[in-house]
């Protein structure tokens, strides 16, 4: 298969997962699996030290990698501040206000996004003074959508420069769809605690899920732009988002929410020792 039937196949599946998963909370009171965030924090992890960072330091050297993969890392860190979803801290007056409702749509109260997901106590935090109601910062059903959105354009950008070699681009395909399915679901709890209709919430997660062709398709236009040694660099870019989404939002959310310690460091165990198998298996 050629490379952009290989990119193509993977971003489908992705969207499928997305949509996917981003159905279950339309349908019921299902929950979204702790467990199952903690594997795949696992799995990018392993994604990003042990496949796209040796891949980057192959292709562009230690001296110019690291710039970039603290490029990624800060970058990330930007969006996550100023766009992205951000979450209550626990035990705060306004996570506890928004627990009842997080569980009518099937997210779970001890959620990282339940303080996103109140429709009516968090609806002027920005304006008017947010750390009063007990939450620094909070977004709301729209600005969720858009900021994971963004945050999903530098995941497809990520995929197509791991896809450049067939191995890699598998590696980090599982590695995004490990995420993206969780995201989606949270998603869709919010957009129905925000009120959105199923069939609108359902949309705004198709949308959600093309992100990643589309951030694939910038990375192959930015390639014949850039030119020289872009995919290395490239790679070491998205090697600093996956560790700053791994070891900034998923794994700290999973420590505030509490819940079997064993069970979650066993995913993350089991996430980090899949991709070292499957890169065990390609170097043989």
């Amino acid at each position: 298969m050629t490379e952009l039937g290989s990119l193509a196949l993977y971003a489908g599946a992705i969207v499928a997962g997305s949509v996917a998963a981003g159905a279950v909370p339309l349908l019921g009171s299902a929950r979204r699996s702790d467990v199952f965030l903690a594997f795949s924090a696992g799995v990018m992890l392993g994604a990003a030290f042990l496949h796209m960072l040796p891949e980057a330091v192959e292709g562009a050297g230690w001296a110019r990698s690291l710039p970039f993969v603290a490029l990624g890392f800060l970058a990330l860190f930007v969006l996550e501040r100023y766009v992205l979803v951000h979450v209550c801290g626990p035990g705060s007056p306004a996570q506890a206000r928004s627990g009842e409702e997080g569980e009518e749509v099937g997210l779970p109260a001890d959620s990282g996004l339940v303080g996103a997901a109140h429709p009516h106590a968090h609806a002027h935090a920005h304006q008017h003074g947010a750390a009063a109601a007990g939450c620094e910062v909070h977004t709301l059903g729209l600005a969720a959508f858009v900021g994971l959105s963004l945050h999903t354009v530098i995941d497809g950008f990520a995929l197509g420069a791991a896809n450049e070699k067939a191995a890699l681009g598998f590696l980090v395909f599982v590695a995004i769809l490990a995420h993206k399915m969780p995201s989606s679901f949270s998603l869709s709890a919010i957009l129905r605690a925000e009120g959105y209709s199923r069939g609108k919430a359902l949309a705004m997660n198709g949308v959600f899920g093309l992100m990643v062709p589309a951030g694939a398709a910038l990375y192959v236009v930015a390639r014949e732009v850039v030119g020289g040694p872009f995919t290395p660099l490239a790679l070491a870019t998205s090697c600093g988002t996956f560790l700053h989404l791994s070891v900034s939002d998923i794994l700290p959310d999973l420590h505030r929410r509490g819940g079997s310690r064993r069970r979650l460091a066993a995913a993350v165990g089991v996430g980090v020792a899949l991709m070292w198998a499957l890169r065990h298996l390609h170097h043989d």
